[in-house]
């Protein structure tokens, strides 16, 4: 089996960013500001400085974190039909943007500050949108009590869908609370992690920190079973070197860094190499999605992940990430970047929905972006090369000279192996390109949010179970 996909390494070039990362693990390693996790990477064969914050992690301790790491990963659902299992083939998993912190709203198309209103609203949406995979909290709630707000995102996200929800934690608190939280849906601790219907991405500082709340969370969902998507976000030039072979060194260097945590933890805690790395605009500082170093540093952090036999969260896509209101606001040419990321290695990919360098979000925008990703994502399908599709039987019952039009052959597979866009996604593209421009693409999103949210009811918890979710917000929020 075969799929479509970019690599920018040569097998040399892999091992030597391997050899690169190994020296700056060791040298100048990685400050973890948590004295707890600093005695836990001691024990496991780190040198550690506890003065300076500093942990050098030696080579012997990154191969013993490889031998243990989980090399298929599932992510559950409440729905077991919508879980979802890695490695996977063909285009990626794809989920919605994530924790933006303001809406364009949808009725006086003006920007506000993010509600829980807003979050459940585009919840539904997600849940209804065949192209989204997963769902990961587009907005936060910001009239959600701060000490435990993305508790509350989680709580909305898994009550309005039956996807999988990836969320995240700033607090160990705020870890065991998500985690006691999601127990009551399936049953106990010990069912979710057999079946977690949630994961968390959890980011170091670039380059090579970890904040205390962030790196006791990774520990606490280690312990739990919960999956962590270890996502570096280095800027060239601004929190790595300028190149693009530093920048993956660190990259690499930031993900084996809390491999090797969540590993002394607990041996087989379900991890996930990510990247969201790219270039910043030079002009104003800002992060640039659609960056054609985006797209290089999601293929070669693919190559990597997959070097080391782990599932990748590389890949980004989103049509509206470089403007401010719901459209189509990249050219061709940064159209085209934003979907080659997802031509990595990769097996998950985000970004659906968002707005303005990943601040901003809108319901318009997820439909948007779906219909874009319905499309590009066929470049990713599974090409399979064995005797059954060389066909040389047919090829030498043809002849040289011949047409394979009327043959049945073509009759019977011409639909699985061409792409055959539906009249409905055919219908959706012509009216993008109307004279109507911007607008009139935005204005039919917006009828299919609004008949979305009129009609789609996601399948509810269970009462029992929402009234002890209610219990534990409480106890939390207090």
């Amino acid at each position: 089996m075969a799929v479509a996909q970019i690599s920018v390494l040569s097998r040399d070039e892999i091992e030597l960013v391997h050899e690169k990362t190994l020296e700056i693990l060791l040298d100048p390693g990685v400050r973890v500001r948590s004295e707890k996790v600093l005695r836990i990477l001691a024990n496991g064969g780190a040198k550690v400085d506890l003065g300076k914050m500093r942990a050098s992690i030696p080579e012997s301790l990154v191969n013993e974190t490889m031998r243990r790491i989980p090399k298929r990963v599932k992510l559950c659902a409440r729905n077991p039909a919508q879980d979802m299992a890695a490695p996977k083939a063909g285009p990626p998993y794809m989920a919605t943007n994530g924790t933006a912190v303001y809406v364009t709203d949808m009725m006086t198309e003006e920007k506000r500050t993010s509600t829980a209103k807003d979050l459940r609203d585009l919840t539904i949406l997600s849940d209804a949108m065949a192209p989204l995979d997963y769902v990961w909290p587009i907005v936060t709630a910001q009239d959600a009590p701060e000490k435990m707000r993305s508790l509350h995102d989680l709580a909305i996200c898994l009550t309005n869908t039956t996807k999988h929800v990836q969320g995240e934690a700033i607090s160990a608190a705020e870890a065991r609370a998500q985690v006691e939280l999601a127990s009551v849906i399936v049953g106990g601790p010990e069912e979710l992690a057999k079946r977690p219907i949630f994961s968390v991405i959890q980011c170091p500082i670039c380059p090579l920190e970890f904040e205390r709340g962030s790196v006791e969370a990774v520990a606490e969902f280690a312990e739990a079973g919960i999956p962590v998507v270890s996502m570096s976000m280095a800027l060239m030039g601004l929190t790595s070197p300028v190149t693009l072979a530093s920048t993956l060194a660190i990259v690499n260097a930031e993900n084996l860094a809390s491999f090797a945590i969540s590993q002394l933890v607990r041996p087989g805690a379900p991890v996930i190499y990510s990247s969201e790395s790219t270039a910043p605009n030079m002009f104003t500082g800002e992060i640039h999605y659609g960056a054609i170093e985006e797209a290089l540093l999601a293929a070669a952090s693919g190559q990597m992940a997959k070097r080391y036999g782990v599932v990748a969260m590389v890949g980004g896509f989103g049509a509206g990430l470089d403007g401010k209101s719901p459209g189509i606001h990249c050219d061709p040419a940064e159209l085209f970047v934003t979907s080659a990321t997802n031509a990595a290695a990769t097996d998950f990919a985000s970004g659906i929905g968002g707005l303005d360098q990943a601040k901003g979000a809108s319901l318009e925008q997820i439909v948007i972006d779906c219909d874009i990703w319905e499309h590009i994502r066929e470049i990713r399908r599974d090409i399979s090369f064995d005797d059954l599709h060389f066909a040389v039987d047919l090829i030498r019952q043809v002849g040289p000279g011949g047409n394979f039009l009327h043959e049945l052959h073509t009759a019977r597979n011409f639909r699985k192996e061409l792409f055959m866009p539906s009249k409905e996604k055919t219908e959706a593209f012509r009216k993008y390109m109307l004279s109507e421009g911007a607008t009139g693409i935005v204005q039919d999103a917006r009828m299919r949010v609004k008949e979305i949210l009129a009609s789609h009811e996601p399948e509810p918890i269970d009462p029992d179970a929402k009234r002890r979710m209610d219990l534990v917000l409480r106890k939390h929020s207090s």
